[in-house]
């Protein structure tokens, strides 16, 4: 992987989801990660599991080809996010994992900032209310001024690309969702933040995509880099592991 470029990694599971697949990617898991996988009420939710985690190791593998994809271990910082522990390798990964109902991604680049979500986009979701809630004022003032069906998009916009930057910051939901703004136009996609927030809005990069009409996906780049790193889309890497 060339040191600037971001690799995206995304698919549906249903065109992987069998049992056949299930097993081979589960056997890539690390005991802890089987246990947890155990641990879901539903299948669905459980399989779900099994295939993202299964495609982060796949796609780490892809990128360092001479580490298998069973050999990855990691570690969680301060506030949640994932890193890799070991093994080291001669230029430091780092990825951010998403999955929602049928689909997972994951992002894997050599700069630390970088994050990705993606979420089911509900036809059923109230936008205003849950906006007046967890929203920046001036969102909720975007929204309010759209006709229902393109306030379900936008909502679905700034709440993956809001979700895409607390990832690729690596706070969780320790800050706010109401203490940025996302501005998202047919020329740009902007970030703004409260006074007293220390991050330049000048220093990221975000871009959308819709995997499915039933999915919206957001990544954030903060690697500084001039225009933001390109980003190359891979297939789905969870074939090999089924065959």
């Amino acid at each position: 992987m060339a040191d600037d470029r971001i690799e995206l990694f995304v698919g549906l599971i249903e065109t992987i989801d069998a049992p056949r697949a299930a097993d081979a990617c589960r056997r890539l898991l690390s005991v802890d990660e089987r246990v947890r996988a155990d641990r879901f009420m539903f299948e669905r939710h459980r399989r779900q599991y099994i295939f993202a985690h299964a495609m982060l190791r796949l796609a780490l593998s892809q990128v360092a080809p001479n580490v298998a994809p069973s050999d990855w271990s990691f570690g969680a910082g301060r506030y949640g996010r994932p890193f890799v522990a070991a093994p080291a390798t001669s230029t430091a990964l780092h990825f951010s994992l998403s999955h929602a109902d049928g689909c997972v991604a994951c992002v894997v680049s050599r700069h630390e900032a970088v994050g990705v979500d993606v979420e089911t986009v509900s036809r059923r979701v109230a936008p205003l209310s849950t906006a007046n809630r967890f929203f920046a004022p001036e969102e909720v003032e975007t929204l309010r001024s759209l006709p229902e069906p393109a306030a379900i998009e936008r909502f679905f916009d700034y709440w993956t690309l809001k979700e895409a930057y607390l990832k690729a910051r690596g706070f969780g939901l320790n800050l706010p969702l109401d203490a940025f703004a996302m501005q998202v136009s047919r020329e740009a996609i902007e970030i703004s933040f409260k006074p007293d927030i220390a991050d330049d809005p000048q220093g990221w990069r975000f871009s959308l995509c819709s995997p499915s009409p039933s999915h919206r996906l957001a990544i954030a780049d903060g690697s500084r880099a001039d225009g933001g790193l390109p980003i190359s889309r891979n297939a789905w890497p969870l074939q090999e592991a089924a065959e």
